[in-house]
């Protein structure tokens, strides 16, 4: 029987179910504690939802590669925020 490969993309990743609803009670956690007001808490918020639209990518006909990308710019912005913190750190010091 040949494989019908569209189908099989419709089905979400083993796990992908409970990541995503992990992701979603960690934004709502974050939401309930600290607000979206704050800049670090809208920060934290939105790296949650690129977490989890990036999750979601999965279950895209290029799902795999895509989410790869993806998290591929989510570490470039989470290391270039490193970087300025350090930075704004280092200047406050002296």
């Amino acid at each position: 029987m040949k494989r019908d490969i569209h189908f099989e993309r419709s089905i979400p990743p083993a796990g992908l179910i409970e990541a995503l609803d992990l992701l979603a009670r960690a934004r709502k956690a974050v939401d309930d504690a600290y607000g979206s007001d704050g800049q670090l808490s809208r920060v934290a918020l939105h790296l949650i939802d690129c977490a989890a639209d990036a999750s979601a990518l999965l279950c895209g006909e290029d799902g795999l590669e895509a989410a790869r990308e993806a998290l591929g710019s989510a570490r470039s912005a989470v290391v270039a925020a490193t970087a300025a913190v350090h930075v704004i750190h280092d200047a406050t010091r002296v």
